[in-house]
């Protein structure tokens, strides 16, 4: 019980602590493991989430395929293949690390 309740804490504090690149990774991988588990309650939640903390005004065009793309999913899972969906969220979230990654360490304009 003890154990459960740091693990608990733990994940709270990193979860806290997380910038929102990160926050978006972790989505993802929660996602991946909802689908890997058969949780389709969970990975319409993640879904939600995701959609929720997309930035139109900012992401442009970007952020239309997103929606687009998590829309889709959110309607596949609720009968459709799910392995086809972490396989989908899967690729997002190298995407998404491979262009934070970019971002991180590009210079930056004086």
């Amino acid at each position: 019980m003890q154990t459960t309740h740091a693990a608990h804490q733990y994940q709270r504090q990193d979860v806290l602590s997380a910038s929102p690149t990160q926050l978006v990774a972790k989505l993802y991988d929660l996602g991946i493991l909802a689908c890997n588990t058969n949780d389709r309650f969970k990975l319409r939640k993640v879904l939600i989430e995701l959609i929720a903390s997309l930035n139109f005004e900012e992401g442009g065009e970007i952020a239309i395929r997103l929606s687009q793309i998590y829309e889709f999913c959110m309607r596949e899972s609720v009968s459709g293949d799910l392995m086809m969906i972490g396989e989908m969220l899967s690729d997002l979230r190298e995407t998404w690390k491979e262009s934070t990654r970019e971002n991180s360490t590009a210079p930056v304009a004086a």
